[in-house]
């Protein structure tokens, strides 16, 4: 009895314990990922220095899986779709030619839609409501403000494609298919600087809203979709400095001539009442010279603190002072 209950338990064991191999074990198709992960971006301050989630922005992270997407490369119609790690992996995909595109999909912002179709599967991100933000100049170069999308900053999405690649028929008995593609964030990424802040021991909170940007991104080729938006973030001071800083990410810049890009910062007091300064960019998003992505205003800011009776913060919307500026380049 004791011998027939021995076996048993080994059995049992053996069978518990039988590990699933991770792949189909008759595929010969590998697909291998080089995977950038770090912005191409020159910082003014070492990236040490930066909190934690800035950091992110600039160095990315290793996104735990990919998707991959193999498309008719007449109809451009997804045909099947499989899943890999940042690293790749053996995939099973019938006989046949066609376009590849591989995507990180565990952005908890940024999400993939339309991956039906090659040409409008996008990336886009989720909306943080409207506000009341400036748009454009009038004919006597007088700001004018309107009702404005403001989309939450994207999350990294990194991105590789391939077109034509052709899957023979093969069998087991076949050499491995190795198939190599290199993938990127599809993000831009910029450092803003506001180098003279004076009265900066009086804010509490301070972020910043960037108008004029792409509210999504074509996967395929890299195409600006669905017009312009503003995106939202967060600003850090720097009171030894003087100045507020930060990091942020955006699918780019709504390519149109006529598309200003203001940037709207809005400081917090520790009251909670608020006051905003605005300044346009836009040359210093149009200067191809610009490669570093750095975005620096350098007009001095002066701010109140909350019980001075000229220009201070003001608990009423309505009674909010504006301070705009250009900047010069």
């Amino acid at each position: 009895m004791k011998r027939v209950f021995f076996l048993f338990w080994v059995v049992l064991t053996i069978t518990s314990c039988r590990r699933e191999p991770l792949y189909d074990a008759d595929s010969s198709v590998y697909l291998k990922l080089n995977l950038r992960i770090t912005s191409n971006i020159t910082l003014a301050t070492p990236i040490d220095n930066l909190p934690a989630d800035l950091r992110s922005k600039v160095e990315g992270r290793t996104p735990e899986r990919m998707q991959v997407n193999f498309y008719d490369c007449d109809t451009h119609a997804l045909v099947s779709k499989t899943f890999v790690s940042a690293d790749g992996g053996f995939i099973e995909v019938a006989p046949g030619t066609y376009d590849l595109i591989v995507y990180s999909i565990d952005s908890d912002v940024s999400q993939v839609e339309n991956g039906n179709s090659r040409g409008s599967v996008c990336a886009t991100t989720s909306q943080a409501g409207s506000y009341n933000l400036p748009q454009a100049y009038d004919n006597s170069q007088n700001m004018q403000k309107g009702s404005y999308v403001v989309m939450n900053e994207p999350d990294h999405i990194y991105v590789g494609r391939k077109n034509n690649v052709t899957i023979p028929e093969h069998s087991v008995a076949d050499e491995t298919i190795n198939i190599y593609v290199d993938a990127q964030t599809l993000l831009d990424t910029y450092m803003l600087r506001i180098t003279q802040v004076s009265g900066i021991e009086n804010i509490a909170s301070a972020k910043v809203y960037i108008t004029g940007q792409a509210q999504a991104k074509a996967l395929w080729d890299s195409r600006y979709l669905r017009g312009q938006v503003a995106i939202l973030s967060n600003c850090y001071t720097n009171p030894a400095q003087g100045e507020l800083f930060t990091v942020f990410n955006t699918f780019g810049k709504y390519p149109n001539a006529t598309n200003n890009i203001f940037l709207t910062v809005e400081l917090t007091n520790a009251s909670g009442d608020k006051r905003e300064y605005v300044f346009d960019v836009t040359d210093q998003f149009d200067n191809p010279d610009n490669t570093d992505h750095i975005i620096e205003v350098s007009d001095p800011i002066d701010v109140p603190d909350s019980g001075s009776d000229s220009g201070g913060f003001k608990p009423d919307v309505d009674d909010w002072d504006e301070e705009h500026k250009d900047i010069d380049i």
